[in-house]
């Protein structure tokens, strides 16, 4: 979802691409029948907390002070979104779950599910409130969740380091390259095109971009690579990417708009007990049946992209969710497309 700061009126908020706030609310309140027991489960890049700018810039060091200054920030720009999970709380039988993706990794400190959770219930933990934020996966009853980011070198997260502990002031954290790479070079590149990050494929728009944009292009591509060769002889990275990885790191960066299908593929294979594997990361919504009982399901995005393959070719926005039914005979996941009521009218953000 990549909430953001939120959006004022008569201002334009590049940093912030989430407008369903009331089609989301609709979507929650249509599930609050009946006495069946509800989860509701964020895998992921809910917020976009890599691009909450403080004070004007985009500190690398996150600590959990900065990280909370962040999440209130959007908590505070998103009041209808905050109000349906809490009213979808209010229900006994309701839980929530959240897993941080790779732009929501301030998940990881106590100070900020604590945060999260006294904006829906009013308290620093709750029950029925549940983290998933030490562990690149997890798992429920025959089906495992995971946000997709760990399947890429560049944004993969060290989880038996996810904080880096710095004498007499208070841990940050471990960011992979990639949050590294939308911090330094990204943010800035967006302020001059807001499109930039909501374009897939990549490649055509850079061919593209040489021909009719070849000022910016040459300038994106001079800032991205001055910013790995600084990450290259940068002594840190080489302690997180010793040189017998070097070349699957590479190879990673080069498929780096691949799918995450065949990763998909390979854990129901090593896990036959599995039914069905979600994820997201990509933006692009896949059902895919793999296997006798097997299922993966890709749940998108719910912000506009524009798309470049002929197929779909245009900017669209399709709103996603994954639906699991438990009967009898185990889970059965699904993919949903929700439309939901659009307003009579909304306010124009370029």
């Amino acid at each position: 979802m990549h909430l953001g700061t939120g959006h004022r009126r008569g201002q334009i908020n590049i940093y912030d691409d989430f407008k369903e706030d009331e089609r989301f609310a609709q979507l929650l309140r249509t599930k609050l029948r009946g006495d069946d027991e509800l989860h509701l489960i964020f895998n992921g890049d809910i917020f976009d907390l890599l691009k909450v700018p403080v004070r004007g810039t985009f500190s690398e060091s996150i600590g959990e002070r900065l990280a909370k200054i962040k999440l209130h920030r959007c908590l505070r720009g998103h009041p209808v979104f905050v109000r349906a999970i809490a009213k979808f709380l209010e229900n006994e039988n309701a839980v929530v779950h959240f897993q941080p993706g790779n732009h929501d990794m301030e998940f990881v400190f106590p100070g900020v599910q604590q945060l999260f959770c006294r904006a829906l219930t009013g308290e620093d933990e709750h029950p029925r409130v549940r983290f998933h934020a030490v562990d690149p996966f997890w798992e429920m009853d025959g089906i495992q969740f995971h946000h997709g980011h760990q399947f890429e070198a560049l944004h993969a997260m060290d989880f038996t380091r996810l904080l880096i502990p710095r004498p007499n002031r208070e841990p940050i954290l471990n960011l992979p390259w990639g949050s590294l790479f939308v911090l330094k070079v990204v943010n800035e590149l967006v302020r001059e095109r807001p499109y930039l990050d909501k374009v897939h494929p990549f490649w055509p728009l850079f061919v593209g971009g040489m021909i009719v944009d070849t000022r910016f292009t040459t300038k994106m591509i001079a800032t991205s690579v001055g910013a790995l060769i600084e990450a290259r002889f940068n002594p840190n990275w080489w302690k997180k990417r010793p040189f017998e990885k070097l070349t699957k790191f590479v190879r990673d960066e080069i498929g780096f708009f691949s799918t995450l299908d065949h990763h998909a593929e390979k854990i129901l294979k090593a896990s036959p007990h599995l039914r069905a594997v979600f994820m997201g990361h990509t933006h692009v919504p896949v059902l895919r049946g793999l296997g006798k009982n097997g299922v993966y399901i890709n749940t998108g995005t719910w912000i506009p992209m524009v798309d470049l393959n002929l197929g779909r070719l245009g900017q669209r926005l399709e709103m996603h969710y994954g639906f699991i039914e438990w009967s009898a005979d185990g889970p059965h996941a699904s993919l949903h497309r929700w439309h939901g009521k659009t307003p009579e009218s909304e306010e124009v953000i370029a």
